[in-house]
């Protein structure tokens, strides 16, 4: 399971506007110093990054305009790092490096500790998503470097939130490498930090919320992991973060889950559905549904487990194609970037070189488009082969299925022969008795006690518990949960009534029911009658009804 959430604002170096975009660009057409009119196009490009890449770029162009009018360097280097984030958001790396540098030359030149923490911890993230695309884990370990940066930077300013944020992308980058000691001491460190400085904000719900999923995942504190995910879930509702609440309850059920209870695993695995149903986010649903699917099938739950996985792989198919037009529009993002920065230098070229920046352009588009061709083919490929893996576990899953319906239809076919067994031999036991009652006052008083002792023995022979504890526990494999269900809704019951419930449920005759409890048909009225009234019952026929019914 991936980690819960990594920190996306990484720079709140001002606060997210709560005015909306339009009322922020009627303020920047108005009159203003150019610093209050850079100010306002960084707030802008905050309400507009990773939405409308074209509106962000111009802002950012409007953006340099004014900060350099104003001499502000701080700003200058601002405008840098919301740049180099734009170039992330279209996985442009090599931009958004270059951009970093920047950024960090011109925070030296100023001494802005707080500056150069929040690039640091930018570049930290940078190379951990470049190392999380590439599969190298070289890449993760620079990120680990410049995140230590970052926190150093940090301390020096004196900056609670940006050491909570660096602490725990610290964590995470970690955690790609498996170094789960470091991975827990930076979490820690990061609650340490909040916990001081009297701060419960979403980046210490992440923080609880990634060390909670981690002791989940080891499986070895599975208490102290739902403790945290808890303690995360408070945080996320106080500031109502859905997306961080569903994942928290999906992480909450893997929890339970491991620690089979399974009623409060189910449980937060609909709540994970209903929330991801609620912010209409195919991954998320698809995730959830696994989850509840998880939970259901090892609860026991094959009918409603394989509901739920069959609906996870409908949405299997949905994020597929998502992630298809994702891709697409990714390079469709990177070809009108590319497309766009060409024309410019072309513009700013002598005409000699126009035929050569044509062709370079003709080229990267071409390149583009087979890059395109290649990964939606594999795709494809991929979607085939997981169809197939698909059907092959659905149909093992229907045939355990209907084996468990065909041994449990068995086994009451083979306990219901077994108690009319067990009626015969009482009934031929009975015919006996009788026989041996009328020699009785028909012979000496020798044969006498030799038929009161034959009669004792088949009397014992027909109460013999052995066997009703025998019936018991196939009784109870077959029809499970059925008695203690019971119990538990109208208490207790004596053995003979758990005797007479268990041969009612069978659907027996009251002849057969007599001959095996050994007892008159007046004797089965009376016991039927005390037995009405403890479950509340009126009629004659309402009994035996009502407990074939019951489950």
């Amino acid at each position: 399971m991936k980690i819960l959430l990594l920190l996306v604002v990484l720079l709140p170096l001002s606060a997210v506007s709560q005015i909306s975009p339009d009322s922020l660009k009627m303020t920047l057409a108005g009159k203003g110093t150019a610093t209050e009119k850079t100010r306002i196009a960084h707030e802008i490009i905050d309400s507009y990054q990773r939405n409308q890449l074209d509106s962000t770029r111009k802002y950012l162009d409007i953006a340099y305009t004014y900060a350099r009018q104003s001499g502000n360097v701080q700003l200058l280097a601002r405008t840098y790092i919301l740049d180099a984030v734009q170039y992330m958001n279209i996985s442009q790396y090599k931009e958004c490096l270059a951009f970093c540098h920047q950024a960090i030359r011109l925070y030296k030149s100023i001494d802005d500790n707080r500056g150069l923490g929040s690039a640091h911890n930018l570049m930290g993230h940078l190379y951990k998503v470049m190392g999380d695309a590439q599969n190298v884990d070289a890449l993760t370990k620079t990120g680990i470097k410049y995140e230590l940066l970052a926190i150093n930077y940090f301390k020096k300013a004196e900056d609670t939130l940006g050491l909570i944020r660096a602490y725990n992308n610290l964590g995470i980058a970690y955690r790609d490498l498996d170094e789960l000691t470091k991975t827990r001491d930076s979490y820690n460190n990061g609650l340490n930090i909040a916990k001081q400085a009297g701060i419960q904000n979403l980046g210490v719900g992440i923080l609880y919320a990634n060390l909670g999923q981690l002791y989940i995942d080891e499986g070895k504190n599975l208490d102290l992991g739902i403790s945290l995910l808890e303690k995360a879930g408070v945080i996320h509702q106080k500031f109502n973060n859905q997306q961080a609440m569903e994942h928290t309850y999906r992480n909450l059920a893997e929890g339970y889950r491991k620690k089979k209870e399974y009623s409060r695993a189910i449980a937060y695995a609909q709540k994970s559905v209903d929330l991801a149903k609620l912010l209409k986010d195919t991954h998320r649903s698809f995730n959830a549904y696994q989850m509840l699917y998880s939970t259901q099938k090892d609860a026991g739950l094959d009918h409603d487990a394989l509901i739920n996985l069959e609906i996870a792989k409908t949405l299997e198919d949905s994020t597929m194609r998502i992630d298809k037009s994702r891709i697409i529009a990714e390079m469709e993002a990177k070809y009108q970037s590319v497309l766009k920065d060409s024309k410019i230098k072309i513009l700013n070229k002598n005409a000699e070189l126009d035929a050569v920046r044509k062709q370079s352009l003709i080229a990267a588009i071409l390149l583009i488009s087979l890059a395109a061709i290649i990964t939606l083919s594999l795709l494809i490929q991929k979607r085939n082969r997981e169809r197939t893996i698909y059907i092959q576990e659905k149909d093992i899953e229907l045939q355990k299925l209907k084996n468990t319906e065909q041994e449990l239809e068995f086994k009451k076919k083979e306990l219901t022969a077994k108690v009319l067994q067990l009626a015969r031999k009482n009934e031929f036991l009975g015919t006996i008795e009788g026989e041996i009652k009328a020699l009785k006052n028909q012979v000496d008083t020798t044969v006498d006690e030799t038929s009161n002792r034959i009669r004792r023995l088949i009397q014992r022979d027909m109460a013999n518990d052995d066997q009703w504890e025998q019936f018991s526990q196939e009784f109870s494999s077959v029809h499970q949960g059925f008695l203690d269900t019971l119990v538990n809704r109208y208490g207790t019951f004596s053995k003979s009534e758990i005797r007479l419930v268990s041969l009612l449920k069978m659907n027996l005759s009251s002849k057969d029911i007599a001959d095996t409890l050994n007892i008159s048909d007046e004797g089965i009225k009376k016991a039927r009658y005390r037995l009405r009234k403890k479950l509340a019952l009126e009629s004659e026929d309402d009994l035996q009804g009502f407990l074939q019914s019951f489950t």
